[in-house]
């Protein structure tokens, strides 16, 4: 087995590195994923090792971005707030009344769209700042 390494920037800006190994007779192909934002992409190699956010030396990425860290605070906060939601909407499903269900079924769908923002403003920073 031969190891490879693969680099590539994905739409959603990330750099990714892919560590893998190749059978030198045959050629398969796997798949793997972004980890920022899941996606897909073909690697010809018969076994993926590692997927990993890739940063080079020379990279501007390397110095942290504030406004990044930011917003992944905030997207992180969003989405466990839309968890715990989530979780309590699931537990309280037919032991309360349908005005209260519809209230917390209307906090839920505010929690998603909020989550849905923060993860739109986290992609649009991310390709425009290359960070």
């Amino acid at each position: 087995m031969a190891r490879l390494v693969a680099l590539w920037r994905c739409k959603c800006g990330t750099r990714i590195k892919v560590v893998a190994e190749a059978d030198s007779t045959v050629s398969a192909t796997q798949t793997t994923f972004c980890p920022t934002c899941r996606d897909p992409r073909q690697i010809h190699a018969d076994k993926i090792i590692s997927v990993m956010e890739y940063i080079s030396e020379d990279s501007p990425g390397v110095v942290s971005c504030m406004e990044k860290e930011r917003l992944l605070v905030l997207q992180n906060k969003a989405f466990d707030a839309y968890n715990r939601l989530v979780s309590e909407l699931a537990k309280a499903v037919g032991m309360m009344a349908h005005e209260e269900f519809e209230f917390l079924a209307n906090r839920l769908k505010g929690a998603k769209e909020f989550f849905l923002g923060t993860r739109q403003q986290l992609n649009e920073h991310t390709r425009t700042h290359g960070c």
